[in-house]
């Protein structure tokens, strides 16, 4: 069997000097876990660096890692947003076991791993670029939603 990747990035807001904040992904493995003084469990992104180092982040940011690359080398993960080769917009979700696309007014899905081999371009994703969905003529409280796959047309 061959062995896969499983990781995670998370949105993690730092705050700076003056008050201003700064936001970054954090990349690594993720845990849900309580601290002490916190109300209960919170989301956690572990990275590897001479020991482990957790970062806690925002829970609704939190998407994995596809096992994916784009055209360009970078990794795709859930809640990117694609370009497909045929200029149609989608967003990367995961239903149902598995990573698809989904993208148009209709909500067409696309199966990530059956159109691997298509020139994919990542163009941001839902939390830094929501701009993208609305312009693509996908309304933000379609991908608020979470429809099973087999509730949209599939095309392979």
């Amino acid at each position: 069997m061959a062995e896969r990747e499983i990781k995670y990035r998370g949105l993690k807001t730092f705050q700076i000097f003056g008050g201003e904040t700064k936001k970054v992904w954090i990349y690594g493995f993720y845990l849900k876990r309580g601290t002490y003084g916190d109300p209960g469990p919170q989301a956690h992104i572990f990275v590897y660096e001479n020991g482990y180092e957790g970062y806690r982040v925002e829970s609704e940011t939190i998407g994995q890692f596809t096992g994916l690359l784009d055209i360009d080398g970078k990794e795709i993960y859930e809640d990117d947003i694609l370009a497909l080769q045929d200029g149609q917009i989608g967003l990367v979700e995961f239903h149902n076991g598995c990573f698809v696309v989904r993208y148009g007014k209709n909500g067409v899905t696309l199966y990530l791993y059956d159109i691997r081999d298509r020139q994919l371009k990542i163009l941001g994703n839902r939390f830094e670029h929501p701009e993208l969905l609305v312009e693509n003529s996908i309304e933000k409280k379609t991908f608020a939603e979470t429809p099973k796959v087999n509730e949209f047309e599939t095309v392979t």
